[in-house]
């Protein structure tokens, strides 16, 4: 018999070398734990650069459609507040964003397929638990 058999260990490897680093990091899946990020970053992947009260007006209005309730202007700045000093700058640091502060512009970040299937994943999910 002369048939090779491929040794598992090596197709487990070759499988982990697909993948993307980022989504072995910690980080990654903490930006994913915040609605708001996930959101932010879905948004990203559909449009790729955004502005900051752009952001905050789709999450705002996200946050209307999956709760049912009307969001004010006072909800809407709260969450641009949260972009500024929490969202924002945490997807910055941990490269999954380019955020501009002085022009209030932010671009998604370079980004392996997987790590945006990952994310699109997150919000399948959350749309599909909200509608059961």
């Amino acid at each position: 018999m002369n048939g090779s058999k491929e040794d598992p260990s090596q197709r487990n490897h070759a499988a982990a070398s697909d993948l993307p680093p980022r989504l072995a990091e910690d980080r990654f899946y903490w930006a994913l734990a915040s609605p708001h990020r996930r959101r932010l970053l879905h948004h990203l992947c559909e449009n790729e650069d955004s502005t900051v009260d752009e952001l905050a007006s789709v999450l705002s209005g996200w946050e209307a459609t999956t709760t049912g309730t009307m969001q004010t202007q006072t909800d809407r700045l709260e969450i641009r507040l949260q972009l500024l000093h929490n969202h924002l700058p945490r997807l910055a640091d941990w490269g999954l964003i380019d955020y501009d502060v002085d022009a209030g512009t932010v671009q998604l970040g370079s980004l392996h397929p997987r790590t945006v299937d990952v994310i699109q994943r997150s919000i399948e999910a959350e749309r599909f638990a909200t509608t059961e």
